[in-house]
């Protein structure tokens, strides 16, 4: 019980992290059990061979044994102990010989592997093959006990010889004048043994400063069915030298891999693809230039027939929230403190974008069905003013209900764990997260805001539907209004279900979603820009372009639009 405390101190101070310590009692289920439920890799025992059967039974039984696994135990068992059968033991030899496969065992040394000098002039062989002659090659009990014993004279005869020299250097005793009283030459004689180092039987022969010999100790391993020696441990070289590994008895590892002191714990945090956020980015650079072309057109040509009569004011909002649209998808951040104010950020573009966007091409299918509807000989004006507040409003409630969201429901750093990946293998355990925004109540907050773009969309389709036979094209947006309401719809539902349930791939949700708000914009204002500029070009040079079938002939002055004139 000693030696184990010592060994556990010793464990401690060498940075080994002790699992558990179990005291064996009868049954040593139980201990076994928790050893494995902790996840113990490297088991050292202390026990006899008639315990070491039962125990290794057990673990059998429980599969705390193979190649992962490294047992440690005492190797002054007796030869094929783990043969040996017991009433209490139900595995089968070959079951035994497959559970103690591979363990590790420690034991002195007898004679010193090495044919280096002793302080008698003879190396360790030699005095073996002397005293064996002396016992005619008898098998003798504890026959390897005399070498010992050849030590301890050695040992006590130099030191007598050196307590002689000291004692006679003072001048005041001799050894001769020894007894068991005499403290004096006492502690002169235990120092002198405590200080004796020389080479014998054994090999070096030194001892620690609590009068422990020093031993030189084998390492056996068990494999193939037999005990072999694999090396050598030697005290008194220097650290990280101490173990001599025998190149003739190499250990053979299952697979060629040594054994691992435990799991191979790998966590990682998801992150975004380096090469998809390019990919994405450019998409977005893109239709950020394309947004930009519509924008210079609009604004160079705003005075022309075709884009005076579309609002050029309430195009440049449009464009604008394109603009928005677009820079979400920019915005990532793989730095803690950042990604919340990017996700509140990006939520923020994304709500005002798509509010200037729809908000501005639904005020002028607004406009158009003001006017038409209105009888033909009355006169009704709606100018931009009035359109880029209907817009405001809008922009208005969705940022209200925002600062709401983030005030009353704070949005949090969410770091949720996925399934472990197991590698068998390489013995290892990769141990997933990923990052994410959310907030408790998150639910009731994007409900409303869904809630509100649905509505503007109601209110875009009954537009459309109500002016789609005003036939005015550069006028009357609605045919392409409801194919852009469409178009939203459509991707609208896929990137919702995308968002709320592959939060756990970040580069697939960021892939998809990224892709639909860089698609779905981009189809919007192809939608309404595209004919504007071929028509515009088309009709270069002719500065009287006839209308046919047109209901009504429209002016716009002063930033404002009139009804002038019915034609039947």
């Amino acid at each position: 019980m000693q030696s184990t405390d010592h060994l556990l101190g010793l464990m401690k101070q060498n940075g080994m992290t002790i699992v558990t310590s179990e005291l064996i009692g009868e049954d040593p289920a139980i201990q076994l059990r928790k050893l494995k439920d902790r996840g113990a890799r490297v088991i050292v025992g202390s026990f006899y061979d008639d315990m070491a059967v039962k125990i290794f039974c057990e673990a059998y039984k429980i599969g705390l044994y193979g190649h992962k696994i490294v047992w440690i135990i005492i190797g002054w068992y007796k030869e094929d102990w783990w043969k040996i059968r017991y009433p209490s033991v139900t595995c089968t030899e070959e079951q035994m010989r497959e559970a103690v496969e591979g363990y590790l065992a420690v034991d002195r040394i007898w004679v010193n592997p090495k044919p280096e000098i002793t302080v008698s002039g003879y190396t360790p062989q030699e005095i073996q093959e002397m005293y064996w002659n002396r016992t005619n090659y008898h098998a003798l009990p504890y026959l390897n006990i005399g070498l010992i014993g050849y030590d301890a004279v050695w040992t006590a005869a130099l030191a007598l010889n050196k307590t002689i020299v000291d004692l006679e250097a003072k001048g005041l005793k001799k050894i001769e004048d020894f007894t068991y009283e005499d403290e004096e030459i006492c502690d002169i004689l235990f120092n002198n043994a405590l200080s004796t180092d020389f080479y014998s039987a054994r090999g070096r022969i030194l001892f620690n400063e609590n009068g422990d010999l020093s031993a030189v100790y084998r390492i056996d391993r068990f494999q193939n069915g037999k005990k072999q020696m694999v090396g050598l441990y030697y005290p008194t070289n220097k650290p990280g030298e101490e173990i001599e590994w025998l190149k003739d008895a190499p250990i053979v590892w299952k697979g060629g891999r040594i054994p691992q002191d435990s799991v191979t714990i790998i966590e990682i945090t998801d992150t975004l693809s380096f090469y998809l956020y390019i990919t994405m980015s450019s998409m977005a650079g893109l239709g950020f230039i394309m947004t930009c072309a519509f924008l210079l057109f609009n604004v160079i040509y705003r005075k022309t027939r075709i884009v005076k009569m579309s609002s050029p004011n309430l195009n440049n909002m449009t464009l604008a929230g394109c603009l928005l649209l677009y820079t979400t998808v920019f915005m990532e951040s793989t730095v803690p403190d950042a990604i919340v104010t990017v996700c509140q950020i990006k939520i923020l573009f994304l709500a005002i974008g798509f509010s200037m966007v729809f908000g501005a091409l639904f005020s002028k299918t607004w406009r158009v069905y003001v006017i038409f509807t209105n009888g033909a000989k009355k006169r009704k004006i709606v100018k931009d003013v009035q359109l880029f507040i209907m817009v405001c409003i809008i922009v208005t409630i969705n940022v209200s209900i925002l600062i709401m969201w983030f005030i009353l429901d704070p949005v949090q750093l969410i770091v949720d764990n996925l399934p472990t990946e197991i590698d068998t293998v390489a013995d290892s355990e990769l141990h997933r997260k990923v990052e994410h925004c959310e907030s408790p109540r998150q639910i009731y907050f994007t409900a409303s805001l869904f809630a509100v773009q649905g509505i503007l969309l109601l209110f875009g389709v009954f537009l459309a539907f109500q002016t789609r036979k005003v036939k005015v094209e550069s006028l009357n947006d609605s045919k392409m209004i409801g194919i852009c309401i469409y178009n939203v719809l459509v991707l609208a539902f896929l990137g919702v279900m995308v968002f709320f349930t592959l939060k756990s791939n970040i580069n697939l949700n960021y892939g998809i979603t990224s892709f639909i708000i860089t698609m779905g914009t981009a189809v919007t204002q192809c939608l309404i820009f595209v004919p504007k500029m071929t028509k515009h070009w088309n009709s270069v040079g002719d500065e009287e372009t006839t209308m046919h079938n047109t209901v009504n002939t429209v002016n716009t002055v002063n930033n404002r639009l009139t009804v002038v004139e019915t034609v039947s």
